[in-house]
């Protein structure tokens, strides 16, 4: 009986002290919440984008601070977008299923987008990023992925050789800009990779017509 009498009066002592002073608890919970903000990390697609735009980003640790997401729709309208909302964008256009939203990031304070572009291949889904100058339409760097082409001949297009052909163009916003083919025309002749014809076509025209996408989007900012 004595022990049920010190019990409750060990309960009534502190549940006064905590009507006393309820700010105590919120102090607790309080760095908790701070915690889980400051430890939270980057999308891994957003992560991946940021990574491809450096070294032109001088640091990468506030991702907020550095770019500018925005989303073009099928209507051809632009809207700011959340972080995640583009990297889900994003995602989305790594898959065969054609995109219908497309992101868009720019790095701030300067003229340049990051413009991701779908296609397909030989093996299924290809994609790449492309990093441009909004105000002369030059491609500053590009980075070709896959899925499944096959190794030692479609997937060699991801290699910096095949990249390097598309790098200083100034793209075309209403004919194609690139052709696996020589001819007397404006287009810029690309040098396909050995044996994999359809990798080849497949990443020509996703460059071709991906970035002619964004058409509406770069003419607004010229």
């Amino acid at each position: 009986m004595e022990k049920i009498k010190l019990l409750l009066m060990i309960l009534v002592v502190l549940g006064w002290n905590c009507k006393e002073n309820p700010k105590q608890t919120e102090a607790i919970i309080e760095p908790v919440k701070q915690e889980i903000q400051t430890t939270t990390e980057l999308p891994d697609s957003i992560e991946e984008i940021a990574s491809f735009v450096t070294p032109i980003m001088a640091d990468t640790t506030n991702i907020l601070d550095l770019m500018i997401f925005k989303e073009l729709d099928t209507s051809g309208k632009v809207s700011s977008i959340e972080m995640a909302r583009a990297g889900d964008l994003y995602n989305k256009l790594k898959t065969r299923g054609e995109a219908t939203s497309l992101p868009i990031f720019e790095v701030k304070e300067t003229d340049l987008v990051v413009l991701p572009i779908q296609g397909v291949g030989f093996g299924g889904a290809i994609w790449a990023k492309v990093l441009l100058d909004k105000k002369t339409l030059e491609i500053k760097k590009i980075a070709f992925e896959h899925k499944a082409e096959s190794e030692g001949y479609g997937a060699a297009f991801v290699e910096k050789t095949f990249e390097d052909q598309f790098l200083g163009v100034k793209i075309d916003l209403e004919e194609d800009t690139f052709t696996l083919q020589k001819t007397a025309d404006a287009a810029h002749f690309i040098d396909g990779i050995s044996g994999a014809t359809m990798t080849n076509k497949g990443a020509i025209t996703m460059v071709n017509e991906g970035l002619r996408k964004y058409g509406s989007y770069l003419k607004s900012v010229q």
